[in-house]
This record gives C-alpha cells, sequence and structure tokens, in this order.
C-alpha cells in the first residue's frame, strides 16, 4: 500500500508530464506555416502526353482519407493515464478513510470496555462497603442484645435475691387471724396476747417460746439473746417441723432430729433448714441442768 507522500509525488509526476506536452503542442502548432507556396497550376494527369478536355475522374480518389486540419489539435493521449490515477487515489483514500473509521471504532470500543470495567469495581467496591456497614450493625446489635439478656439476668437474680430475702424475714412473722387491729387473745383487750418467743399459730397463749414463728420447748433453759435463729426458707411449701434436740450445761445444740411428731410437712428442703437452724440455737447455761437435756424445737413455715 502507497504512502500519502508516495501518492502527492505520483500526482506530481503526472500533471509535469501533461503540462509538458501541452507546451510541446503549442510550440508544434505556432511553427506550423498555414499558407501553400505559390507555383504554375498544372493539369492533373498521369502522363506527360495526351489528348482531349475531359478530365477522368481518378477511381481511387474516394479512398483517399483527407488530411486531418492543422488547426484541430490532436487529442491527448495521457487523459486515460490522467483517469487511471484518479481512481487509484480515490481508492487509497477510501482505504485510508476506512482504516482510520476502523481505528476510531477500535478506540471506542475499548473505552466503552474500560468504562464498564471501571463500573463494575466501583459497584463492587460500594457492595463491600455495605456489607462491612451491614457486619458492623449487626455486631453492634449483637452486643446490645447481649448487654441487655446480662443486665435482665442481673436484675432478674437480684429479683429472686430479694424475694428471697423477703420470704425469709416474713416466713415467720406473727398473723393476726382475725383480721383487725384489735389483736388475739383470750383476755378480751386490745394486743397480740401471746409470747414473743411463741408460735404464732399456737392456740396455747402462755408459754416457753423460741422467737416469732419458732417455738422451743426446754424445762428451766431460756433462749440466749432472746431470739432463736431463723431457719433459710428456700422452698414453697408450707408446713410445720418438730426438731429433737439434745442440750448440754452450756446451753449448746449438741444434736438435732427433724420429723418429730407434731411434723406436717414431708419437703425434705424445710426439714433440713429446721435442722440447720436448731443447731445453731443456743440456749443458757446451766450447770445445775442435767449433762445431756432433752427437748424440741418447732418450726413453722408459711408462704408469704
Amino acid at each position: 500500500m502507497t504512502t500519502k507522500e508516495q501518492r502527492i509525488a505520483t500526482l506530481g509526476t503526472a500533471i509535469f508530464c501533461i503540462l509538458f506536452l501541452l507546451m510541446l503542442l503549442l510550440v508544434k502548432f505556432i511553427n506550423d506555416p498555414t499558407e501553400e507556396e505559390e507555383g504554375v497550376l498544372v493539369n492533373f494527369g498521369d502522363t506527360e502526353q495526351g489528348m482531349g478536355q475531359v478530365e477522368p475522374r481518378p477511381a481511387v480518389a474516394e479512398n483517399i482519407p483527407t488530411p486531418p486540419t492543422p488547426s484541430e489539435p490532436a487529442p491527448s493521449e495521457p487523459a486515460p493515464q490522467q483517469s487511471g490515477e484518479e481512481e487509484v487515489m480515490n481508492q487509497d483514500f477510501e482505504e485510508s478513510a476506512l482504516i482510520e473509521q476502523k481505528k476510531k471504532t477500535e478506540k471506542k470500543r475499548q473505552d466503552d470496555e474500560l468504562k464498564r470495567q471501571r463500573e463494575r469495581e466501583q459497584q463492587q467496591e460500594l457492595e463491600r462497603q455495605q456489607e462491612l456497614e451491614r457486619q458492623r450493625i449487626a455486631e453492634e446489635q449483637r452486643i446490645q442484645e447481649e448487654e441487655r439478656k446480662k443486665q435482665e439476668e442481673q436484675q432478674r437474680q437480684q429479683q429472686q435475691l430479694a424475694d428471697a430475702q423477703n420470704k425469709a424475714k416474713h416466713a415467720f412473722a406473727g398473723r393476726n387471724t382475725n383480721g383487725g387491729t384489735s389483736g388475739e387473745g383470750d383476755s378480751n383487750k386490745p394486743g397480740n396476747q401471746g409470747s414473743l418467743n411463741g408460735d404464732p399459730n399456737s392456740t396455747n397463749y402462755n408459754g416457753n417460746g423460741g422467737g416469732n414463728g419458732i417455738n422451743f420447748k426446754l424445762a428451766g433453759r431460756s433462749c440466749k439473746g432472746g431470739k432463736l435463729p431463723e431457719p433459710e426458707y428456700k422452698s414453697k411449701s408450707e408446713g410445720k417441723v418438730v426438731v429433737d434436740i439434745i442440750v448440754d450445761r452450756q446451753g449448746n445444740v449438741v444434736s438435732a432430729s427433724p420429723g418429730k411428731a407434731g411434723t406436717t410437712t414431708n419437703d425434705p428442703v424445710l426439714r433440713e433448714a429446721a435442722k440447720a437452724a436448731a443447731l445453731k440455737t443456743k440456749f443458757n447455761s446451766d450447770p445445775n441442768a442435767q449433762e445431756r437435756q432433752p427437748g424440741t424445737i418447732t418450726y413453722t413455715f408459711i408462704q408469704q
């Protein structure tokens, strides 16, 4: 395939040749004589002798071609050559334009592909950022949910502890069966008749006792400190537990057996709590008492 410079050189050479031929033809026409030479007219014939006045017509005169008039220029030959060169040049220009168009189309395709690639990368980055944000939010929500559950569990445990303490505190409180403020008893006088160491469920308003909800029987002995230890109330059951005890001269309970006659519950939790409280009980010392003095402590468990 010819280059642009080659096509220009070829066109310039063709134009130069055409101009040179035109100049040669012009010089020839200027120097060609247009007038005939003067002379004597001689009758036309084919011999020097003859007779008659009629000139025979030559048979071959009709076939003699008429010479061209000097004033008419001969047709130029390079014209067809010039048309071919123009066709080649047009073809080269068309091929160049087609190549240029293909280059532009390919460049546009590459630019579009690059643009689409960038858009895909931007979309992937956006999706990655959104996923990270979603994970961050989910993690925060999980931590908040765990913290909330932890706080609820702490509150529940605190409430259970408070309820247990409240039950233990009020499990052995005295009750007014009449539901009024005038108290109970058989003296027909206002007040809560009975002993501070008596049993709130007992109908006997005179006798020994151990504390609110606790009644003990130990001849000649009293509770040290004025109040017997209360058992831990960790059950939802109710009832009465009677514990057999053995007390030494120093006032220590050296033996405790729950479940004596009068016990109204078989709940092992209540019985074990009554036994533990009985072993913690302290009575006054008495050197004249029996070395191993028997007695009982009755615990009444009431669900508040």
